[in-house]
């Protein structure tokens, strides 16, 4: 393998392929080179006749893993094929398919999404005579989650410490795992725990997991949490210990998911001896671009120090702008966009970034005004919609009897008669028996106080779940789906719920989609798709997935600060450069990360690779109110001889420009034209100071920065 296009640094992170390594690469380093490079590398020394299959590589996201497998597989060939490369909780749901069955869950388990989780919170708090009207179930999931991913269970913290949420999550979570269990389920953290409790518990799993996966590879080390790093380690303990982490300590902005900085600054610890290779040369940005942010992110104090640099010196000065509104700012932006696309920059090759996705309004609403296409980036909610949770719900209740979340959405979806007060006296006839919801469904015709003919029509529902359970067996995962929403009617009665044609085309076209879906996975599949399967791929690739990046169209991107990261464009607008939006307050009433913050800022500003705008505004409207904003305190940390500063406020000052004269000129020159004055009718006089068309618009004034 050529290995000449690397610089020094790059190929020493290739090359040293024993021990465990750390590689700190900064923003647009070169990372994912020298990831795939090594996977190369390591095949082709073949030490000790090392196979693909003894290469584990792991990634945040699905789609980082596909396009790393691709990559490999072009640059390899076929021999490619074996490394395994997935995220984390996709490796974990591997182990577990295996062997989860050793920790009492049955072979065949489902992973609860966050609706399920969230349905069986609420039980659990029920079952406590916690009011889950009062308090949000979804909070309770939050902490629970978090505790989780820090390898820990929820505890009330000390009084006046914590609140009620804290209590709540610490009461309900062995009712909330023992539900889980008992419908054969696990959560998206226990696809990290469990594979932990199996390595540890089990001597011959841990010996079995350390031989076959000799190297491992681990891409944005700093995203990872307490539970994934207990993993890794566990994964890593073998004789060989050679685990390469590639990650940027700076680029740490997901402490709300549970990511941990600590993991990067302390990979020492976890891993004695380790080498530390620095990846500082960037290839993405101007020398202008890279000083500022390397001037901001060095006031953090809990880093490793680095300096990014380019061979592309000088570059043009970053923009820092101040608007007098929100309204102002935002027109401002939709100015300078409407330039430069007129000036030959691509629409695609310009994003605006902020904090938080409501600053996105004003933006949206200038650039609709000026006819730009834009795109904005947010999470999809298809997998929120009612139709869409109530198909795949029948999916989960097909696949596995016991889900009980399942079964209770859909039992009367769509109606069939089994009503609310039969369901509540077969629940309570289950915990009394001590059998599954099912189990006592089974049992229905032996209860006398179910009302008249519900057990009979308990009976027939039972009947058409087991046909189609068997159904599912036999394959044809979307003509079985078609098959089964047909003898329901559930289209006919999903349209019959909207108020407007439109609203009933969108349900249908989501159930379409789904069955889409099922088709696209046994055509990727082929014999081995199973209803089981497909389900469990869903709720990795929904839960796993970052916000889809537009791409399709030629628009402006529009995005959060978390969104962009990995992103690069030739133009950047960073908008809402205020303190309690850069840096942002906190959270729900979450102490300030200040340090997270100034990662996040940094993490913006070395997404532009030509040219950078900072702006502001000098005042909000807040319930109404106007508020003084003050400007953002990492504006002070960039040398000024970087920036070019433009009040939109301001009264222009000093003497007027070349081209301002020039303007001037030609104006005058336009009056002393034969019919400008004397005999004819006034032509409209044109505004002092105002833009014409064809002219600048002077310094000072909207669209005046050059």
């Amino acid at each position: 393998m050529d290995l000449s296009k690397l610089n020094p640094p790059q190929r020493e992170a290739v090359l040293t392929t024993e021990g465990p390594l750390l590689v700190l690469a900064g923003a647009g380093s070169g990372k994912t080179r020298v990831i795939t490079n090594r996977i190369v590398h390591l095949l082709d020394k073949r030490p000790g006749g090392l196979l693909a299959r003894n290469i584990l590589a792991v990634t945040f996201t699905n789609k980082a893993a596909t396009e790393m497998k691709e990559r490999l597989v072009h640059m390899a060939g076929p021999r490619a094929q074996n490394v395994l490369v997935c995220t984390f909780h996709a490796f974990g749901a591997e182990m577990l398919r295996e062997d989860i069955y050793r920790l009492g869950w049955p072979k065949k388990f489902t992973i609860a999404d966050q609706g399920d989780q969230a349905a069986i919170i609420k039980r659990a708090m029920r079952e406590r005579r916690i009011d889950d009207r009062t308090f949000d179930a979804r909070k309770v999931l939050t902490l629970i989650s978090k505790a989780k991913n820090a390898g820990k269970t929820p505890e009330p913290l000390g009084e006046g410490m914590g609140d009620d949420y804290d209590l709540i999550a610490h009461m309900v979570y062995e009712g909330y795992q023992l539900a889980l269990k008992a419908q054969g389920s696990v959560d998206f953290d226990d696809l990290l725990i469990l594979p932990s409790r199996l390595l540890r518990e089990h001597e011959d799993l841990r010996h079995k997991y350390t031989q076959r996966f000799r190297y491992l590879l681990v891409d944005e080390f700093q995203d990872t949490n307490q539970a994934q790093i207990d993993l890794l380690t566990l994964l890593a303990s073998g004789e060989t210990r050679n685990v390469c982490v590639v990650g940027d300590d700076d680029q740490c902005i997901y402490s709300w998911r549970g990511a941990e900085v600590r993991n990067i600054l302390n990979f020492d610890r976890y891993f004695t001896g380790a080498k530390e290779v620095r990846l500082e040369q960037n290839y993405r940005s101007t020398q202008v671009v890279l000083d500022a942010a390397n001037a901001v992110i060095a006031r953090n104090p809990e880093r490793k120090a680095k300096k990014m640099w380019s061979d592309r010196k000088g570059g043009e000065r970053i923009k820092v702008v101040t608007a007098p509104t929100e309204e102002e700012e935002a027109r401002y932006v939709a100015n300078e966009i409407s330039r430069l696309l007129a000036g030959g920059i691509p629409a695609d090759e310009i994003a605006i970034l902020y904090r938080v996705n409501g600053q996105s309004r004003p933006i949206e609403e200038m650039l609709r005004e000026k006819s730009i296409r834009y795109e904005v980036v947010s999470g999809s909610e298809f997998f929120d919609r009612r139709e869409v949770k109530d198909v795949i719900a029948y999916f989960k209740l097909i696949a596995n009897p016991r889900d009980e979340t399942a079964l209770l959405r859909i039992i009367n979806v769509p109606a069939r008669g089994i009503g609310d007060v039969t369901m509540e006296r077969l629940v309570a006839h289950a915990r009394r028996d001590s059998v599954t919801l099912w189990g006592a469904m089974e049992r229905a015709e032996g209860y006398e106080d179910l009302p008249k003919g519900a057990a009979e029509k308990v009976k027939d529902f039972l009947a058409l779940v087991e046909r189609y359970r068997q159904s599912y067996e036999h394959g044809n995962l979307a003509a079985t789906t078609r098959k089964l929403l047909e003898e329901i009617g559930y289209k006919d009665d999903a349209k019959s719920l909207t108020t407007s044609q439109a609203s009933a085309d969108r349900k249908l076209k989501s159930i379409d989609q789904v069955i889409n879906s099922l088709e696209a996975f046994e055509k990727r599949e082929g014999p081995k798709a199973s209803l089981l399967t497909y389900l469990n791929r869903l709720s990795l690739d929904t839960r796993q997935e970052e916000e889809e990046v537009p791409g399709a169209h030629k628009a402006v991107t529009l995005m959060t600060l978390h969104a962009s990261k990995g992103l690069e464009y030739r133009v950047v607008f960073f908008i809402g450069m205020e303190e309690e939006l850069m840096p942002h307050k906190g959270m729900q009433g979450e102490a300030q990360n200040l340090e997270e913050e100034r990662r996040l800022c940094y993490v913006g500003i070395t997404r532009a690779k030509e040219l950078l705008y900072l702006t502001r505004s000098a005042m909000r409207v807040k319930r109404g109110k106007e508020v003084p904003r003050t400007p953002s305190r990492f504006l002070e940390d960039i040398p000024p001889e970087l920036v070019e500063v433009l009040d939109l406020d301001a009264p222009r000052k000093g003497p007027p420009t070349e081209q301002e004269k020039s303007f001037f000129a030609n104006l005058k020159e336009r009056f002393k034209a034969p019919g400008a004055s004397g005999g004819g009718a006034p032509g409209p006089k044109p505004a002092v100071g105002g833009p014409t068309a064809g002219g600048p618009a002077p310094t000072g004034t909207v669209g005046g920065a050059r």
